[in-house]
C-alpha cells in the first residue's frame, strides 16, 4: 500500500475541472501544482504557461494569492482549460486531501480536483 502523500512538495495534476473530467491530446502537457509549505509559494503550470504565486494554509482552508503566469500561446483548447484552471485557482477557499487526490474547494463546491 502506498505511503499517504503529503500536501506539499508533490506534483499534483489536474484531473478533473469544474466537475469534469479533463482529457489530453497525446503528448500535451497536463496542468499541475507544486505546493512549497515551507514558503508558501505554489509553482506548476496550467498546460501551457508555467506559474508561480503564493498561498496561505491553516487547517483545511487554502488561498492561493496572485499567480503570475508565462504569456506563451497554444492551441485554443489548451489556453481555454488554462484560462478555467487559473480562474478555478481564484476561487479555492479548502481542500481536501485524500489518499492521492487532491480536492480544491470553493466553499462545499469542487472547482478542481488533482491526483499525484
Amino acid at each position: 500500500m502506498d505511503e499517504a502523500v503529503s500536501l506539499g512538495g508533490t506534483e499534483w495534476t489536474l484531473v478533473e475541472l469544474g466537475g469534469a473530467p479533463v482529457d489530453f491530446a497525446e503528448g500535451e502537457p497536463a496542468p499541475f501544482l507544486v505546493l512549497d509549505l515551507e514558503e508558501s509559494q505554489v509553482t506548476g503550470s496550467g498546460g501551457c504557461n508555467r506559474l508561480v504565486g503564493s498561498f496561505t494554509l491553516s487547517e483545511d482552508e487554502l488561498r492561493f494569492g496572485p499567480l503570475a503566469s508565462t504569456r506563451m500561446a497554444c492551441a485554443d483548447a489548451v489556453m481555454e482549460r488554462e484560462r478555467m484552471f487559473l480562474s478555478a485557482l481564484e476561487l479555492v477557499s479548502s481542500y481536501e486531501l485524500d489518499e492521492r487526490s487532491l480536492t480544491l474547494l470553493a466553499g462545499d463546491e469542487p472547482v478542481a480536483r488533482l491526483s499525484c
